[in-house]
């Protein structure tokens, strides 16, 4: 939803990021005996008339865990959680497109003199019996997108009524964009 400040009683500032939980439904429980593991299947956001057979739902995650106590159909909300809880938060970083050495991975540059161009990423090979570029060597690409876990972030506030989470420091992802919480171990 966006970033916010919480004063606390002794009149310390802390920057928090308020997230919207939407309801999710345990669309289905992946079992030991069947599937050799133990999971928990979540839908979020149900697309309604738009479903089909196979998807009805936009997200689906399954998050792995103790199954005894759930059931297919039942929701799951915002009072999961409780303040002062410490969640492990999973997103996808803003995508920052193509960019060069020196953004994407904090080379230096040449020195700045003599009409130089000084924004070259210099060598990016070895002469000899190879002569060629080996794998794994740095260079300009696409940036940003990756997936990004924050652990043991702290909850702030929870509103259960409005269905929002207050969680300490920033949140991985552009606005709007899907973030997953779960309590930290």
């Amino acid at each position: 939803m966006g970033m916010g400040q919480v004063f606390s009683e002794n009149g310390k500032l802390t920057p928090v990021t308020y997230v919207k939980c939407e309801p999710s439904v345990v669309c289905g429980i992946k079992t030991a005996e069947k599937d050799e593991y133990d999971a928990v299947v979540l839908g979020f956001e149900n697309l309604g008339t738009r479903a089909t057979k196979t998807r009805k739902f936009r997200v689906v995650k399954e998050f792995k865990g103790d199954v005894s106590s759930v059931e297919i159909g039942s929701p799951v909300d915002v009072s999961l959680f409780s303040e002062g809880e410490k969640v492990t938060m999973i997103g996808v970083s803003k995508g920052k497109g193509f960019q060069g050495r020196v953004r994407r991975h904090g080379m230096h540059v040449a020195r700045k003199s003599h009409g130089t161009k000084y924004i070259r990423h210099g060598s990016t090979g070895s002469i000899g019996i190879t002569a060629r570029v080996q794998k794994g060597i740095r260079m300009p690409g696409r940036m940003g997108c990756d997936q990004v876990t924050l652990h043991k972030r702290e909850i702030i506030k929870v509103d259960a009524t409005r269905n929002f989470v207050a969680i300490k420091g920033p949140v991985p992802g552009a606005i709007n964009s899907v973030v997953f919480l779960k309590k930290s171990a």
